[in-house]
């Protein structure tokens, strides 16, 4: 009877640190606010641009291919008027991490999967490139220097999946008080419904919903 109580309290707490480290991915990061009036530059951010997601089962083609565009076209602008392109790629990292992933997403964006690179019809060149282990890039302290060295104080946000990762980076910079702006032309979600729902809820936080695709 012992054992049988040491194995389900051992189940128990497997779980509840399962369950931790999912909410700790999804979650959106806090840091110190920054101030808007010593950070007058702007920055494109591409996020998780990659094969192993663009090639995802369940997109529509021709949304991938718009958004693909959409990027292109807001890239090239960027370049135009100096503006300094992000990428942000997602790698899971961690035995863990990378076992549920295994289990929910086939291993996509594992460490030592060949579609952690961007989709090369991107034909991406960034000035910088982060890699992310959680939703928010903000999770990544060398993204934030990049924006604190470079005065950047405005984010556009495009890339996928609306719902999940451009979702939380938007709550990431808002909660550090950046101006962000999401293209909508230029981001996938794969959820309409609660893209949607995310839309308005970013609206009411402030961010803003326009970009350089148009």
């Amino acid at each position: 009877m012992a054992v049988f109580w040491i194995i389900l309290a051992a189940i128990v707490l497997l779980v509840l640190y399962i369950l931790n480290e999912i909410r700790r991915i999804g979650t959106p990061t806090t840091g110190q606010a920054i101030d808007l009036t010593s950070r007058p530059g702007c920055a494109l951010v591409v996020i998780d641009m990659q094969s192993d997601f663009t090639t995802r089962p369940g997109w529509n083609p021709a949304d991938v291919e718009n958004a693909l565009s959409n990027i292109r076209r807001s890239t090239n602008k960027a370049r135009q008027s100096d503006m300094p392109v992000i990428a942000i790629r997602q790698v899971f990292k961690g035995r863990l991490a990378n076992l549920l992933n295994g289990w929910f997403n086939q291993g996509r964006g594992n460490e030592g999967s060949a579609g952690t690179g961007f989709d090369p019809r991107l034909d991406l060149t960034p000035d910088a490139e982060f890699v992310k282990s959680m939703g928010d890039a903000f999770s990544s302290l060398a993204f934030e220097q990049f924006l604190s060295a470079n005065r950047i104080g405005t984010l556009i946000l495009t890339g996928l999946d609306g719902c999940h990762c451009v979702n939380k980076t938007a709550q990431g910079a808002l909660n550090r008080g950046y101006r962000v702006q999401i293209d909508p032309a230029a981001v996938l979600a794969a959820d309409s419904r609660h893209w949607s729902k995310v839309t308005k809820n970013l609206l009411a936080a402030g961010a803003e919903f326009r970009g350089l695709s148009a």
